[in-house]
């Protein structure tokens, strides 16, 4: 998940931006999600979403999937968010809960519902409860895959056995994905078929390594590479 590199004047580091991507994909990166839902996205005006999209689309230049985050407060907003993400080169999108809402699962759902049957691209459904105030559960999250456009969950509840639920309830048509970095083991351990990893902008090799680990079942291994990124990023 990048972050937004700014310059001392306060606009958007395109170029710093760019680099950073590079060291990223060598470290053997198959994804990136930009303007992700609790960083800078919506801090950034219009013209500044294009710009940073397109400048991920050029740099990734078609060596990873890129997702883009197309967080709002409106379905219509999030819908020509999508619209624009598609038209400038992403190949899927994340949404999420309108933010700090607080709204009742079924009317997230009723919500994001016409935006998922609408989206011309893959869609990434962030369970985020911490910052949206809604905690979409397995079988809300579930009552979207008839739109034919849920390609995931990203799932950042905390709940211990959320990601198995998740699994178990959603079966091999959607994927799910950690969100959060300090409880990936868990998700790893669980079934998760990704992870979504902020450390990843900082330590990549790191986070690869025991994404590498865990996915090929090598527990032992997965356990101490996450006990030396956790000591690094002052999670345990």
């Amino acid at each position: 998940v990048p972050t937004t590199p700014y310059t001392e004047d306060g606009d958007q580091n395109l170029d710093a931006l760019s680099s950073r991507i590079e060291e990223v994909l060598a470290s053997g990166v198959t994804g990136l999600l930009g303007l992700g839902a609790t960083g800078e996205a919506l801090a950034l005006s219009a013209v500044e979403r294009e710009s940073q999209i397109k400048t991920i689309v050029s740099a990734v230049d078609g060596r990873a999937h890129v997702v883009i985050g197309c967080m709002a407060y409106t379905p219509a907003e999030m819908s020509a968010q999508i619209s624009n993400a598609a038209d400038w080169g992403a190949d899927a999108v994340m949404v999420t809960p309108p933010f700090y809402g607080g709204l009742e699962p079924e009317a997230v759902i009723a919500a994001l519902r016409p935006v998922l049957t609408a989206s011309e691209l893959p869609v990434m459904v962030y369970n985020n409860p911490h910052s949206t105030g809604t905690d979409l559960l397995p079988d809300h999250v579930a009552s979207l895959q008839d739109t034919g456009r849920l390609w995931s969950v990203k799932e950042t509840s905390g709940a211990a056995t959320r990601f198995r639920e998740l699994c178990s309830r959603l079966g091999e048509d959607t994927e799910v994905f950690v969100g959060a970095d300090g409880i990936a083991l868990e998700g790893f351990a669980q079934g998760a078929s990704g992870w979504v990893a902020a450390s990843a902008w900082l330590l990549p090799e790191h986070c690869q390594k025991l994404w590498a680990a865990a996915d090929s079942g090598d527990w032992a291994g997965a356990v101490d590479l996450w006990r030396t990124l956790g000591h690094a990023l002052g999670l345990i």
